[in-house]
């Protein structure tokens, strides 16, 4: 019925962190508080529905893969990674806003940070406008990071 995410790193980072959960459906949370279409009026709730549930279909279409999820918090506060996702050599993370505008690269600080940090050379944001379905500029990472709408991620996902 649960996931947990550990920390990303090793030792200390690991031991201090708390873990991170996802509910095995986006829909049980809903359903019993009994919100209904209210969660679609909180942006905070909705966001977190679709994180749940776009960490569901990362996890499903990977499942019988040797892979581990983890998330990761910097330094600051505002600095996070919602999802690192491991396989082998192999480090990929996701970043969820979805919200209403569009993402910029200030919106995503954590994930910049991370992508600079492990030298990796991609990275997602998962968003909710269709129209931002682009690279993201203005940044000053060398790693490739896409935005994704999260219709199309969870389609793209569950199709492969």
């Amino acid at each position: 019925m649960v996931y947990r995410l550990s920390p990303y790193g090793y030792g200390k980072q690991v031991l201090k962190g708390k873990h991170k959960y996802y509910l095995a459906d986006a829909a049980i949370s809903g359903s019993v508080l009994a919100k209904g279409k209210s969660l679609l009026a909180n942006d905070a709730k909705l966001g977190a529905a679709v994180e749940t549930a776009f960490f569901k279909h990362v996890f499903t279409k990977y499942y019988a893969v040797s892979i581990g999820f983890s998330y990761w918090i910097g330094g600051k506060k505002d600095r996070e990674v919602d999802i690192v996702a491991e396989s082998g050599d192999e480090t990929i993370p996701f970043e969820v806003k979805y919200s209403g505008q569009r993402v910029g690269a200030g919106d995503v600080k954590g994930l910049i940070e991370f992508c600079t940090d492990k030298k990796l050379d991609r990275g997602y944001v998962i968003t909710k406008e269709l129209s931002d379905f682009e690279p993201l500029t203005g940044h000053s990472s060398t790693a490739a990071i896409l935005k994704i709408p999260a219709a199309l991620a969870c389609y793209w996902l569950s199709q492969n």
